[in-house]
């Protein structure tokens, strides 16, 4: 990894990382909702969190599975977030921490694949899928029971 690969990590960990942060506020602190609605109606943010673990392990362990851990939940709620909320008033804000997710989750897809490190991706998507499926899958029926929390809390 070169130094500006390094730095541009660290950047784009750092932009997640106070993107979480708001999000976690605004959730627990403003709308005031229960731990299990904002895992649940902010699941960016446990997807982020479970990036910025495997990023910290990576640069402690040097090993690149790591990066490759949270691919699945971060595309699914970060980049297909894009497709879900209006790109418009304070949902600019949530479209701006979906293009930070992104960005994190190329990033570290980049220095995996730019080696063909098949196996480490392998591993992390493996590991991936038995976390985080179940986790997509939960999030998605709580939200369908709950719809009229999850539009009013979240203004769609």
């Amino acid at each position: 990894m070169t130094k500006a690969e390094r730095l541009t990590g660290i950047i784009l960990a750092c932009l997640l990382f106070l993107m979480t942060l708001n999000s976690t506020w605004y959730f627990l602190g403003v709308a005031k909702v229960s731990v299990l609605q904002w895992l649940v109606f902010n699941a960016c943010a446990p997807s982020s969190v479970a990036y910025l673990a495997g990023f910290i392990l990576f640069l402690t362990r040097g090993n690149k599975v790591w990066l490759s851990v949270a691919v699945i939940p971060i595309f699914f709620f970060g980049t297909m977030g894009f497709f879900v909320f209006p790109w418009n008033g304070y949902n600019l804000m949530a479209q701006i921490s979906h293009i930070t997710m992104t960005l994190n989750m190329l990033w570290g897809l980049w220095l995996v694949l730019k080696e063909k490190n098949f196996e480490a991706l392998g591993k992390g998507l493996l590991i991936s899928t038995v976390i985080f499926v179940p986790f997509i899958s939960f999030t998605q029926d709580y939200c369908r029971a709950h719809a009229g929390d999850v539009t009013s809390i979240l203004g769609i």
